[in-house]
């Protein structure tokens, strides 16, 4: 049995207590998994720490559930909205800049709790197991953006391939670099900051449009 099908405790609870629990559980790690206190998450839950083990067991597997919890999430509200027919990359690119707005929106915890723990496990100096499913997620979202492009749309001397993924590095390179220069909640800071980041994108985008693909026909 593993640890996603060992939760029945949890997943009996009135959806108000889960959704209690998680919240606090997730600002609670939002400065990583050591500074994390239990003590503090069931304070602001309103459990007892009895309780918190009852249905977690550790620490450890409470972090863990946050992060599949978190990451399914995005899969069903973000990734699976992506339009996988739309041939125009760097449109694909924008309708998921706007999309990660609208999550940021709707679930506020989730996005600041993944966007910090993904510096806090990318700033470990190993490759974890969460940091592996933080990567895949990241390498779904470009394959499904990619999935139907029309390398017609590049210029005839460019190579199609290269572009692509030079449009890939800018992207999240931009993104990433944004993020890590957010102070010491990254996560709410580019959520509140994110029609800023939005003009930026739009202004980078226009940049690699004029790089890569033929002019617009008159």
């Amino acid at each position: 049995m593993n640890e996603r099908d060992d939760l029945s405790k949890f997943h009996a609870l009135e959806p108000e207590k889960q959704e209690r629990i998680i919240n606090a559980a997730m600002t609670e790690f939002l400065h990583g998994f050591k500074k994390a206190s239990t003590d503090n998450v069931v304070r602001e839950a309103g459990i007892s720490k009895g309780l918190l083990f009852h249905y977690f067991g550790t620490k450890e597997r409470l972090y863990n559930f946050l992060i599949d919890y978190a990451i399914d999430t995005v899969k069903a509200e973000y990734l699976d909205l992506v339009n996988i027919n739309q041939p125009d990359i760097l449109d694909s690119i924008w309708q998921s800049s706007l999309l990660k707005k609208d999550l940021s929106v709707r679930f506020p915890s989730i996005f600041d709790f993944l966007t910090n723990t993904y510096i806090h496990e990318q700033n470990s100096g190993t490759i974890s197991a969460h940091l592996e499913r933080f990567n895949k997620m990241s390498a779904d979202i470009i394959a499904q953006i990619y999935a139907h492009a029309d390398t017609s749309l590049f210029r005839d001397d460019v190579d199609k391939t290269m572009a692509m993924n030079i449009i890939a590095w800018a992207v999240s390179g931009y993104a990433h670099a944004k993020v890590v220069t957010s102070g010491e909640n990254p996560g709410a800071s580019a959520r509140e900051n994110y029609d800023l980041y939005l003009e930026e994108v739009q202004t980078l985008l226009g940049v690699l449009r004029r790089v890569f693909y033929k002019p617009l026909s008159k």
